[in-house]
């Protein structure tokens, strides 16, 4: 098939159907993001593979001019050209690409709302792409979702330092490099950093803090070798982090645990208890208590999860969890009875 036509007179002439794809392509290429003339020459030639010639004559440049001279005129696109000489698409004015029903425009507001904090790793990110999506909309419909107020609002803690950058680096490095870093833990005398070397198993987000799943392979606190161990990001050192030559020996995955607990009527009788665990199975009794089976495989995490039911709550396996609580229940009696003593504090690094 060709794209060219003869006109009387003026040589050979790119078809108008060849120049109103390139134009489309132009401003889905802006979408994507600012480019200077000749990258977005290079990038509309690629993209069409069925014109070997290139969809731009010899004077591309005075060509491209031309292209965005007509998306401004003809389709009201805002495109603007900066001092280092990149094009910006700051409308897509009559060519706006989406119109999303209102149900959809509601989780938009949703999303933009909840990821509006800076706490989130990757809150940068879903923010850029949200107004992405929001400048392929009709101005009307930008305009009104300003208006759009979130609902339910995301109660959560908010983060005290950013993590942005070091969650970068770590997600590059998970699953495929043995890393080490000083951390700042709270158990070790005034703070002081430590030397921690790991297999990174996995990153996740948890009630305003990114934590790193991690298989300790050396380390200078006594007991943490050869054990899993979570360590929030904000307490890595900046800087310290060190990916090391190879790759681990083997994928590391936590112990599952069976967890089974006694629930009190007064939180059970309404047979409403939620599922806090994989694999759970609630056993309803007469009395309005309940028992509950599950597996987990973090068991400092199911002692921060069980200890919010305080006295109604009582764990009956596995027995080292049992303890745990057991021990954490023995000094909060030991802090409110002497107040003055603090306890010996327990739990992740």
């Amino acid at each position: 098939m060709t794209h060219r036509v003869q006109t009387r007179g003026r040589g050979d002439k790119r078809s108008s159907h060849l120049i109103h794809r390139r134009r489309l392509y132009l401003v889905r290429r802006l979408v994507r993001g600012p480019a200077d003339g000749p990258t977005l020459i290079d990038d509309a030639n690629a993209a069409f593979p069925d014109v070997p010639e290139g969809v731009y004559p010899a004077d591309a440049l005075a060509a491209l001019r031309h292209d965005l001279t007509a998306l401004r005129q003809e389709y009201g696109c805002d495109i603007q050209r900066a001092n280092d000489g990149r094009y910006t698409l700051l409308s897509p004015g009559d060519l706006a690409l989406l119109d999303l029903p209102d149900g959809e425009m509601e989780a938009m507001a949703f999303l933009a709302s909840v990821y509006g904090d800076n706490g989130i790793p990757n809150a940068g990110q879903i923010a850029a792409f949200l107004q992405r999506v929001a400048s392929l909309m009709p101005r009307a419909r930008r305009d009104q979702m300003r208006t759009i107020s979130a609902q339910p609002r995301v109660d959560r803690p908010q983060a005290e330092h950013a993590v942005a950058e070091i969650f970068k680096q770590l997600k590059r490095m998970v699953g495929k490099r043995i890393i080490e870093f000083a951390y700042q833990s709270p158990h070790t005398p005034d703070g002081a950093a430590a030397r921690h070397q790991v297999a990174p198993i996995e990153l996740f987000y948890r009630e305003g803090h990114t934590y790193l799943d991690t298989f300790c392979l050396k380390s200078d606190i006594p007991g943490l070798a050869d054990d899993f161990v979570l360590y929030r990001l904000d307490r890595i050192v900046p800087n310290s982090l060190n990916p090391l030559p190879g790759s681990p020996k083997r994928a590391y995955h936590r112990p599952s645990y069976l967890l089974r607990y006694w629930l009190a009527p007064a939180v059970a009788r309404r047979r409403d208890v939620a599922h806090w665990f994989p694999q759970t199975v609630i056993s309803y009794a007469d009395d309005g208590s309940a028992e509950v089976m599950a597996t987990a495989t973090d068991l400092w995490r199911a002692q921060q999860i069980l200890m919010r039911y305080r006295e109604h709550c009582r764990v009956l396996e596995p027995p080292q969890l049992a303890t745990m609580m057991r021990e954490s229940a023995r000094r909060m009696v030991a802090l409110y009875e002497h107040p003055d003593v603090a306890g010996p504090d327990g739990g992740s690094p």
